[in-house]
């Protein structure tokens, strides 16, 4: 890739993220030489420096570049054509200083390859959609349906003992390295125990609060009340969260040791989060006359096929859904992928709690009508209606 064409809004407002992120790394870390430490954050700050014109440039140092890190990227990102930036507000260090999981999210998902960075970046040469594809590479080369049935468990079983693993998955278990002993996450054991989401039943982080207590969360599902206090129980029973609203409820917690295996982040990220939308949807639409839904059709080049075979006309969806945290990424995602042809268009699904972020996705879509871009919510009303008469 030459030059000029690297050197493009998109690529500096990439390459600005790829610096923020390397930075937040670097700020996070307290265990290194902290000479080399400040020698990271320089490099991060030189760079990010290059992504903007020279008077900005000049107004970045490294205050602004700590201050951002903590309360919001919008002064760190460079000027964008596309009006106010959704990631603007965003925070890569908590209040501790301890990294949130965006870094991780946004590293994957706006990766541009920096040489002065990679020798701090231990997932650096990867893109986010490369990833993903290797991810489904290991399991598409399954007859349909095994291939079908480690979605499903990818999707509704994310965290789980081993044995109850080995017996939901029978011969295909082994032939995958998805899982991970929750022993080894510090990150997510709040006094020896761990807390699955009631969204998506992946454990969700804790951080102390002191005194014993810590605040447990779901990142992805925060929206949706998946937001909790754990504090000491007396007499050593069993521990109950305090708080949860929405979708939040009732979460039974597990011990974080033993048995206990938990799909990677890349896999949640990539597999279960969209999976859970993909059954969900299936889930909402089983059962309604003159309505088939097929999953992962032609050789799972989208996720779900939807035909109505009322009232009027037979109606089709193709259906792709999608979990990114940056709708930036994901369109550059879908710029590069062929058209599929045909004249039912794509449906990109994404959750429903991000339908604010969507007015960026269509602009960005604009100029290939082979998209369609809804929330999953939307999706499922939309063939509701279709299936009443009244669209």
């Amino acid at each position: 890739m030459g030059l000029v064409e690297r050197n493009t809004p998109r690529w500096r407002r990439d390459l600005a993220l790829t610096a923020c992120c390397a930075a937040a790394v670097a700020e996070a870390d307290r265990t290194g030489n902290p000479g080399q430490r400040a020698a990271r954050l320089i490099d991060c700050l030189g760079v990010l420096r290059s992504t903007h014109g020279a008077g900005a440039a000049a107004a970045l140092d490294m205050g602004v570049l700590r201050r951002g890190l903590r309360h919001g990227l919008a002064p760190l990102l460079p000027a964008c054509s596309e009006g106010d930036d959704p990631l603007g507000e965003m925070r890569l260090l908590d209040q501790d200083g301890l990294l949130c999981d965006a870094v991780e999210d946004l590293g994957r998902e706006h990766l541009v390859p920096q040489q002065a960075l990679m020798e701090y970046w231990p997932w650096a040469r990867l893109r986010a959609e490369q990833e993903e594809q290797q991810l489904y590479a290991e399991i598409r080369r399954l007859p349909p349906d095994d291939y079908a049935r480690v979605r499903e468990l990818l999707a509704s079983d994310p965290v789980a003992e081993q044995g109850v693993l080995w017996e939901k998955w029978g011969g295909l278990w082994g032939r995958f390295g998805f899982f991970e002993p929750v022993s080894s996450w510090p990150w997510c054991n709040a006094a020896g125990w761990c807390f699955p989401c009631p969204a998506c039943a992946w454990p969700m982080r804790a951080q102390s609060a002191g005194g014993g207590v810590f605040v447990v969360s779901c990142d992805a599902h925060l929206l949706e009340g998946a937001t909790y206090t754990y504090r000491p129980v007396r007499g050593g029973g069993p521990p109950v969260l305090e708080g949860g609203g929405g979708s939040g409820g009732q979460v039974e917690g597990f011990p974080a040791a033993g048995d206990y295996l938990a799909v990677s982040r890349t896999v949640w990220r990539y597999l279960t989060l969209p999976g859970r939308m993909e059954f969900a949807i299936r889930d909402a639409l089983t059962g309604i006359a003159g309505l088939d839904v097929l999953m992962y059709p032609d050789g799972d080049r989208y996720d779900l096929h939807i035909t109505a075979a009322e009232p009027l006309v037979a109606k089709h969806w193709r259906v792709d859904a999608k979990a990114w945290r940056s709708f930036g990424a994901l369109a550059d995602a879908l710029l590069e992928r062929p058209v599929l042809g045909g004249a039912v268009p794509l449906t990109i699904v994404v959750p429903h709690r991000q339908r604010s972020d969507l007015p960026l996705l269509r602009a960005r879509l604009a100029g290939r009508p082979e998209f369609a871009v809804m929330t999953d919510k939307d999706l499922v009303a939309e063939v509701l209606r279709w299936c009443r008469g009244e669209s």
